[in-house]
């Protein structure tokens, strides 16, 4: 049985205020084996605090455009770590579980902004 990955932008060149969250376009694993995401953010010379990707769930599984409430509780999360006045890149696993989920990236620190950021969904199915 062959698998394919499927690449989609779900956030793409945004920047992230200080103290602020940005959320990605709707993401369909109602097919998925596996799931993962890639990242892109570029940290301030002066940043002090990293950001994390947290990933939520539509909890009805009826819709790709659903809007995270403010009391939403993640399904899965990865820090990325702060490297000060650098472009950082990489990818974590998350689960799969839910139907349609949406990534949040969240900046951790309260001064200064994260610029380039970009968010890709790695979707694996049969």
């Amino acid at each position: 049985m062959a698998l394919s990955k499927t690449v989609t932008a779900i956030i793409s060149n945004q920047t992230i205020s200080a103290a602020s969250s940005s959320p990605s376009t709707g993401i369909d694993l109602s097919g998925s084996v596996d799931f993962g995401i890639g990242y892109q953010l570029t940290f301030s010379g002066t940043a002090t605090l990293g950001a994390r990707i947290d990933l939520y769930a539509d909890p009805g599984g009826n819709s790709i455009t659903f809007t995270v409430g403010t009391h939403a509780d993640p399904c899965d999360a990865g820090d990325v770590a702060l490297d000060a006045g650098s472009q950082v890149q990489g990818f974590f696993q998350m689960q799969r579980a839910a139907k349609y989920v949406k990534a949040v990236i969240v900046n951790l620190d309260t001064g200064q902004s994260i610029t380039a950021a970009s968010l890709w969904a790695i979707v694996q199915s049969p």
